[in-house]
């Protein structure tokens, strides 16, 4: 009898099987990541009820949305603690300042004071996604460090359409966007758990000479450096209004109500998820971190695309699942990339430095619209931080593939040649 085709959900598996360590870590950071989908989205969910009760305009809303992120620039500091005394603290440290900012957030007084805690909610949200992305990789083996980061985004995209039900249990209430901001700062409850549980990296080691913090530009260093950070401004400079608008498109342009668009962006966005990381997170470590990038952004691009162009509403559902399966397809690998790309002593503040670069791209993105916008209409805005994306992805001709690097291999070396420790 002639062996069964292999399914797709055998292609979803990881390369080979995880320890029993490896899925202990996953476990814990389970919950770390959906409090991070969850929590650090709250802001985009609650855009389209701030709108409303401040009378906000879209230049109005670039103009929030790009002081929040430029204020979150100091997370940077976090993720340095990181490099110079272990992940672990700052790690919880971040965790605490986004939910502590969210829950000021829902006792704000003014439009100003949700602006400046949410600017707060944000520095801790950005450390967050930094460390979590560099413990991860360091815990994980080369074989299953995509798939794993994968799997730990799949609880930040099930946070986050965690936050977008809720939405639809606020709506029409006085205090709807309070309630929002109130409710995602329930996760300080898991604190103490996150405490008792989280271990410090296998491969963190302490050191007597603290890493300058722009060690990342040094000879040696800058030439990965700057590639990816490009693409991932570029990245962030579509993705980052692109997400944030979809909410705004659907209800104030279209006039669906919040129950609406919530339920078709949670119903359509899920399977795209969830198809999105497993495959990008296999081909990744299978295929390779930069062939499967450039395809996930095309992808990616082509459907968010499909969406902003059109309003018949299943046509906007099929460019929301493409749209999330290309972006989905393209954190993991874009991760483990940007982590194997750099040594133990600098890797946390690298990755802070690329959020960073990530959080000017989205800045950029949000004050390039800002400008445009009222001209051009939401949906030719996207269209050209889309076109900027699919350019930005031919810097990945000048860094190297790093499928395969072992992560906890002694860096005391000259820099430079920290790629050396990848094989072949």
């Amino acid at each position: 009898m002639p062996p069964s085709r292999p399914g797709l959900l055998r292609h979803l598996r990881p390369p080979v099987p995880m320890e029993r360590r490896e899925l202990g870590i996953l476990a814990l950071f389970a919950v770390i990541t959906f409090t991070q989908g969850w929590s650090g989205t709250v802001l985009t969910h609650a855009l389209p009820f701030l709108r409303d009760a401040f009378g906000l305009s879209d230049g109005a809303v670039f103009g929030l949305l790009s002081v929040v992120r430029a204020v979150a620039l100091v997370g940077l500091l976090l993720a340095w603690w990181g490099d110079h005394r272990g992940r672990r603290v700052p790690l919880v440290v971040g965790l605490v300042v986004l939910l502590v900012g969210n829950l000021a957030s829902a006792f704000a007084p003014s439009y100003a004071a949700v602006l400046w805690f949410q600017a707060a909610a944000r520095i801790g949200g950005t450390a967050l996604g930094a460390l979590v992305i560099v413990v991860l990789a360091e815990e994980l083996r080369p074989e299953v460090r995509s798939y794993g980061l994968a799997l730990a985004a799949m609880f930040v995209a099930v946070g986050t359409g965690f936050g977008l039900l809720l939405r639809t249990l606020v709506e029409g209430s006085p205090d709807d966007w309070r309630l929002l901001f109130g409710l995602s700062s329930a996760p300080l409850l898991a604190v103490p758990l996150v405490l008792r549980r989280l271990q410090e990296s296998r491969a963190y080691r302490p050191r007597d000479v603290r890493p300058p913090l722009a060690d990342v530009f040094r000879a040696g260093l800058a030439r990965w450096f700057w590639p990816m950070a490009l693409l991932s401004m570029a990245v962030s400079a579509f993705t980052g209004p692109a997400a944030n608008l979809a909410l705004v498109r659907v209800e104030n342009e279209l006039g669906w109500s919040a129950a609406a668009g919530s339920l078709m962006l949670a119903l359509t966005s899920a399977p795209g998820v969830i198809l999105g990381l497993l495959l990008g997170g296999r081909l990744a470590d299978v295929l390779g971190r930069r062939p499967t990038e450039v395809v996930a952004a095309f992808v990616g691009v082509g459907g968010g695309l499909v969406f902003y162009f059109t309003t018949v509403p299943w046509v906007m559902s099929l460019g929301i699942f493409v749209s999330m399966v290309g972006s989905f397809a393209f954190g993991p690998a874009f991760g483990a990339h940007r982590t194997e790309l750099f040594p133990t002593r600098i890797r946390a503040t690298a990755g802070a430095w690329m959020v960073n670069a990530s959080i000017l791209g989205a800045l950029a993105g949000f004050a390039a619209g800002a400008f445009v916008v009222d001209r051009w209409g939401i949906s030719l805005t996207i269209a050209a931080l889309g076109g900027l994306l699919l350019a930005a992805t031919s810097l990945l001709l000048l860094v190297p593939e790093t499928r395969g690097a072992d992560l906890t291999l002694d860096d005391e070396a000259d820099p430079a040649g920290w790629p050396g420790a990848m094989p072949g």
